[in-house]
């Protein structure tokens, strides 16, 4: 007796063969058989050909009008499109532009409040200067008139001493009474000798001696 198995492997086929669709691949020639084969022409009648026509050439009537139908819809539908877009950009066009010029106004305004605030700060910033620069020439003014007045009050204390034409004869009778000697000496030690002749008058006594001459 045979086993399954052995039943099995003889009625399998080994190779499985399916049957399919065959067409000629388009990159090999032409069969040898059908190089100089001349298909035969079919032949039509002529009520057929005139149908044939007919049909043809309502075909390409009803695709024209068809197409110019299509064609003038959507010229139209293109034109109403274009008229709404224009008229939608229009008024785009004018709300920005009064939005503009809302804008500039509104930057103006600004523009104007900041030009006159710094006006105002640099009006107060050169009065301000322009004090400071009064107040130092007063300063320097009146330093100079108080220098001028010290300077007068000086001349005026020195002018006690001056010799006058009135005074004169006196200056000239005190210097021939008291001869002076400018001359003097400075030892190693530093010890001072006035003149040989006769002793030198201080500066103030010399004063105090013109004075009660006169």
């Amino acid at each position: 007796m045979f086993s399954q198995n052995a039943i099995l492997k003889r009625t399998i086929p080994i190779f499985v063969q399916t049957a399919s669709a065959h067409r000629k691949p388009r990159w090999l020639p032409v069969a040898k058989s059908k190089i100089y084969r001349i298909p035969k022409r079919p032949v039509i009648s002529e009520d057929e050909k005139k149908e044939l026509l007919r049909l043809h050439n309502n075909y390409r009537t009803q695709m024209r009008a068809i197409k110019r139908f299509y064609f003038d819809e959507l010229v139209k539908e293109m034109a109403s499109k274009q008229s709404a877009t224009s008229e939608m950009s229009q008024r785009l066009e004018a709300e920005e532009w009064l939005r503009c010029v809302e804008l500039n106004d509104k930057w103006n305004a600004q523009v104007a409040l900041d030009r006159e605030e710094r006006r105002k700060q640099e009006v107060a910033a050169m009065e301000e200067y322009t004090l400071a620069r009064m107040e130092a020439k007063d300063k320097e003014l009146k330093a100079r008139i108080e220098k001028a007045s010290e300077k007068i009050r000086e001349e005026k204390e020195l002018s006690k001493s001056f010799i006058t034409p009135e005074t004169l004869d006196a200056a000239i009778d005190h210097a021939i009474a008291n001869p002076t000697d400018y001359n003097f000496a400075i030892d190693l030690k530093g010890n001072k000798y006035m003149g040989r002749d006769t002793p030198t008058v201080p500066p103030k006594e010399e004063k105090v001696a013109a004075a009660a001459s006169n």
